[in-house]
């Protein structure tokens, strides 16, 4: 049968659905991380962050089945467009009348290269898993293990490089002399860390936001956004905390370091919350199979205080015996290797560009 692209607008109801029930037609239940009110959103212009950029989808069909999908994101002051909310059968065919639709979209916005997979925004979804596929942690960028050979294929090379450690369950004498004596030195030089709580939860994210939205801004397509429009995007992870294994650094009263994980809750937390998937979060917040180390900084200011915030998540891991993940660390970061002598293995993901002119 022969293959159709169809570049189309959100009020077109009908390939808004094929673009949106795509996912299921390629991941099992337990691998799909979509997120479909959020897509919608982007699709429709509503998202909170849509003011920022213009999205363009685009759907490839073999006959009357949607094969291929990805959208196209512009923002106004970039020549740099972007490539995301990709899924695809293996279907090199297909895949290349999308990649090659997608070029033709960018190049009619001035664009002179392009990155991918950014699902429109730094702030939400990017990279693609290169390795270990099945049963993918909370926050990760999962995808099907043939996406990187349909993106070589299309002329994208690497970009940038990411890692996520695998941690085992720490015990009595997985200890490291240097992080305690990090821990200590920091302490008894008048930081504060501790762990926020419900209440404190709001005032907690603006100070998170306050370090982040500087510390993250060399980073690939990197774009700034509002106080207000990150507390609104971030709220969520109120109900999903586990506290005690977020912490925070403060330095005279001011917030100057964060740590930030999670249980790990699969794919539970993604679309609908049917009360199976509500039972899967209590119970994996009550008892977690591991927890995910989400996000961390440092005020520029305060170097070394990387290791005292990640010796305070150690200790309370070690409460536990639980194994964790220390989730997508930029190669060359000094994160990545912070309690190296727990990891057991890495996952990989990487960040792809094409040059079109």
């Amino acid at each position: 049968m022969s293959l159709k692209a169809v570049v189309f607008h959100s009020d077109d109801k009908k390939r808004m659905n094929d673009f949106l029930g795509f996912p299921k037609q390629i991941y099992g239940s337990g691998e799909l991380m979509q997120n479909r009110t959020d897509e919608a959103a982007l699709l429709g212009g509503t998202h909170i962050l849509s003011k920022y950029f213009k999205v363009t989808p685009i759907l490839v069909y073999r006959g009357k089945k949607a094969v291929s999908r990805a959208a196209v994101t512009i923002y106004n002051d970039d020549n740099t467009a972007y490539i995301g909310l990709f899924e695809s059968e293996d279907d090199s065919a297909a895949a290349k009348l999308l990649f090659d639709t997608a070029v033709r979209v960018a190049k009619e916005n001035s664009a002179e290269e392009m990155i991918g997979p950014v699902d429109c925004s730094f702030w939400l979804r990017y990279r693609l898993k290169t390795n270990r596929f099945g049963s993918p942690y909370t926050g990760e960028p999962y995808n099907k293990d043939y996406y990187l050979k349909l993106w070589e294929e299309n002329g994208f090379k690497e970009y940038q490089k990411y890692f996520s450690n695998h941690y085992i369950a720490v015990e009595n004498d997985n200890g490291c002399e240097k992080y305690e004596e990090r821990l200590a030195g920091a302490i008894s030089a008048g930081y504060e860390i501790k762990s926020p709580s419900p209440k404190s939860f709001d005032k907690t994210l603006r100070e998170v936001y306050s370090l982040l939205i500087e510390l993250y801004s060399s980073f690939p397509a990197y774009k700034r956004i509002s106080e207000s429009e990150f507390c609104a995007m971030f709220g969520y992870l109120k109900s999903i905390l586990d506290y005690s294994m977020v912490k925070m650094a403060y330095y005279n009263k001011k917030a100057v370091g964060f740590f930030i994980s999670i249980p790990d809750y699969g794919n539970s937390v993604y679309g609908k919350l049917y009360p199976w998937k509500l039972l899967n979060i209590l119970s994996g917040k009550r008892k977690p199979r591991s927890y995910v180390m989400l996000y961390m900084g440092v005020d520029r200011e305060h170097c070394g205080l990387g290791k005292a915030l990640a010796e305070s998540v150690r200790m309370e891991l070690k409460k536990r015996c639980v194994p964790s993940v220390g989730a997508l660390i930029r190669s060359g970061n000094i994160n990545k290797d912070y309690m190296a002598q727990l990891i057991d293995f890495e996952y990989e993901y990487v960040l792809l560009k094409k040059v079109l002119i």
